[in-house]
This record gives structure tokens, sequence and C-alpha cells, in this order.
């Protein structure tokens, strides 16, 4: 019970930041504010942040909200996109970046900040089709760049399939997304792994029972974003067990026509990754090691993970998507050692079907190869960061300057002076 609370406390971190003030307006074009700058046919920019008492609400469409009253002025609209339940949080995770941004003399002159509000709890197909009504045909002089956290990239760029959404964007930077979906999302998977990793029957019971509890509650989550199975890790019995309804291939799963047909708009992301360090990364432990240190993982870890603290639930779920059982070899220690938390890096880099294909968990794969086989325009990853540090610019441990394993000549800094840097280049 206290896993599935706390891990939708974690997922629902990733979104915006505190709102307040009046109106607001939805990608109809609909607005009562004579003030209001239209972008396009169909968004129009009107009154600065989200009414606390909308929170509450629903959100009908795609709602567009400015971050402060100043006129667009000839500048890029900078839209900010939460991730799952965002939209039902007073308190948007976005603020703090926004604020950071905003301070930048270089980004006040180039962009305006804009949060989006869409409803989580659609279907990544019914998502996708909102996006494309709100974004098409926005005039070449304002085209979009895009700040995504988690689930909201792989939307934009499904939403990019449409020629005419994909001409109104210059620019997306995606966080810790999931274009292959989870292990995470998978429930007879993770079920699997429990039964096989843990031989503490309390163990084993707490976490099914949670586990199970939260795909009753968020069905679209495994439907839509579960692993894609391009590596072919996915045991076989995971396909078939316990589904209410037959096993299908999840949504974002493409053919190879449709992946070449996407590399030119992959061109314009920059995706941004992380990996937490544990028990199987940068260096596996001895079982006796990992033993003897189970009462520091248990109060540092485990227990504050479940009482809903989110960076120790993502250390937690970090160990839960490392541990997952492979297909194949049983000898495996673990095929998904690099994740934030949420997602493998390998979900989030943009790497080919064909780099995919040939791809063995179970062998070190070099940083050198996940960087070259990435179609995006630009790759970074990041070392001991998890889900939240791309919306908080803080990580769990340590300082919080961080390191681009892909740019090693990098000087390290925060994840907000990162994302600075690539919006101004």
């Amino acid at each position: 019970m206290f896993f599935a609370l706390s891990f939708l406390t974690v997922l629902a971190a990733a979104s915006g930041g505190t709102v307040t003030g009046q109106c607001c307006l939805a990608s109809d074009g609909t607005t009562n504010n004579p003030a209001a700058v239209s972008v396009g046919s169909r968004l129009k920019l009107v009154c600065p942040l989200v009414p606390r008492r909308a929170i509450k609400s629903v959100p009908k469409n795609f709602e567009l909200y400015q971050f402060d009253s100043s006129p667009l002025d000839g500048r890029a609209p900078l839209l900010l996109i939460h991730g799952l339940l965002g939209e039902r949080h007073a308190q948007f995770r976005w603020q703090q970046l926004a604020k950071y941004l905003s301070q930048d003399e270089a980004i006040e002159r180039r962009y305006k900040i804009y949060l989006v509000r869409y409803d989580t709890q659609l279907s990544l197909h019914d998502l996708t089709a909102t996006f494309q009504a709100a974004l098409r045909d926005v005039p070449e002089a304002n085209r979009l760049t895009i700040l995504t956290i988690s689930l909201s990239g792989e939307i934009v760029r499904d939403a990019m399939k449409d020629p005419a959404v994909d001409r109104s964007i210059a620019r997306v930077i995606t966080m810790g997304a999931f274009y292959r979906g989870s292990p995470l999302f998978c429930h007879d998977w993770m079920k699997e792994t429990i039964r096989k990793r843990h031989i503490s029957p309390l163990t084993r019971f707490y976490r099914s029972v949670g586990y199970k509890l939260y795909f009753d509650r968020h069905k679209s989550l495994q439907r839509d974003y579960r692993w894609d199975d391009s590596d072919s890790q996915m045991p076989a019995a995971s396909l078939s067990q316990d589904h209410e309804e037959p096993a299908q291939l999840p949504a974002h799963i493409e053919t190879k026509l449709e992946e070449s047909r996407r590399q030119a708009s992959d061109r314009k992301f920059v995706v941004y990754t992380g990996y937490l360090h544990n028990r199987y990364t940068p260096r596996p432990r001895s079982t006796l090691h990992t033993f003897l240190l189970s009462p520091v993982s248990f109060f540092g870890t485990t227990l504050p993970a479940h009482l809903g603290r989110e960076h120790p639930m993502l250390r937690f779920i970090n160990n839960f998507i490392a541990e997952s059982v492979p297909a194949k070899d049983s000898q495996c220690r673990s095929i998904y050692p690099l994740n934030d938390g949420i997602s493998p890096v390998t979900s989030g880099l943009l790497l080919s079907n064909e780099f995919m294909n040939n791809l063995n968990p179970c062998s070190p794969t070099s940083i050198d190869d996940l960087r070259i086989h990435s179609n995006a325009r630009k790759a970074r990853l990041f070392d001991n960061t998890d889900h939240l540090t791309f919306i908080e610019s803080r990580r769990p441990r340590g300082s919080q300057d961080v390191i681009d394993v892909f740019s090693q000549d990098e000087k390290a800094r925060p994840m907000f002076a990162w994302i600075l840097k690539d919006l101004t280049e």
C-alpha cells in the first residue's frame, strides 16, 4: 500500500512550478481577454499563471498559461510540459526552473515562458491527438521550443508525426523520457522479478500488493508505456500472466519505416537521461557486502521510500528496475543497472531499432556506443542523477554539480545550468 501511494507521489512530482493567478486558454483559441497574444491559429497565450481553484478540475483540452504577463514581443514561445498528474498539483515543479531561467538575460531576450496543462489520465493515443490539434500551424516567426519531463516527451514526439506539428516546433528538450517505455510499467515482469529476486515472503507480499494496487488505478501506464522489448529481454511468461485483457503491443512501438521517417524530426531533440548508482553500478557489490549493508539500506532508503520521501523512493525503484530478471541469460546480474528510478537510459536516448535489437544488456555497453547511436541532435547522460533532478536541480547525494558522461571535456555544473546552456546555444 505504501509502495503504491509513494510511487504515485514520485511520478506525480514530475510536473511544473507553483501557480497562482487567473485565466487560461485552451487550444480552441477562444478567449475573453483582449490582450491575448496570438501565436497560431489554434494557440493564443493569455493571462499569467494558473488559478488554484482550477487545479481541482480536470483539463478539458490543451491549456496554456503564461509564466508572467510580459508581451511575447518577437520572442520564441518556450513551453514547459509537465508529467504524470502534474495537472492536479497547485505547486507545479516547473516554478524552480522557470524562475531560474527568467532571471537570465539571454533567456529573457530570446524566450517567453509558458506552462502547459493537460489531462495525463488519457491514453497516449488521445493525448497525441490533443497535442496535434493544439500545436499545428504555428507561424514560422513563432516556432515553439518545448521542454518536457517524463511521459510528456513521448507525447510530443508522437504528435510530431503530423507534419504541420513538426513544422511548428523548432526544438525539443526532453528529460527522463521513456520512448521505449519502462520495465517498471510491465506488471507481470515486475511480479516475476519479485518472485525470483526476493526470498522473504513478507517482502514479496508488500511489494506485490503495492504494485497490484498501483496498476489497478493506472492501467494507461501499463498499456501505453510498458517496455517495448526491443532488446528481447522480457521473459516470455511476463507477456501472458495475469492480464485482464489480451496482451498487445505498447502504443510507442514503431516499424522500421516509421523509424526512418522519424529521423529528421529526432534531429530537433536534445535528450537528457541519467542514472543512479546502485549495487550493480559503478562496480557490482558482492552478496556478502550487500547483506552487511542491508540495515543501512533499510533505514536510509526502504523506510523513507515507503513513507513517501521522493528521492529515497527513486533509489528504491532504481534497484527494483536494475533487478529485472532477463529472458535469456539467467547468469546476468542486472540488465538495466543504468536507470534514473523510472526509466533505463536506453529508453530515453532515441537509440535506433537496429542498435537495440543487437544490444546485449548482459554485456557492458560502452558509453561511446550509446552516444554514437543516438538519433537525437544532442544526447546527454548524467551521472548519479535521478528522475527529479531534472526539475529540481538537486541530486539525491553529493554535490549539486552533475557530469555529462557523454561530454567529459565539459565542466560539471548544476542541472539547471545545463538546461540554460542548451537553450541559449
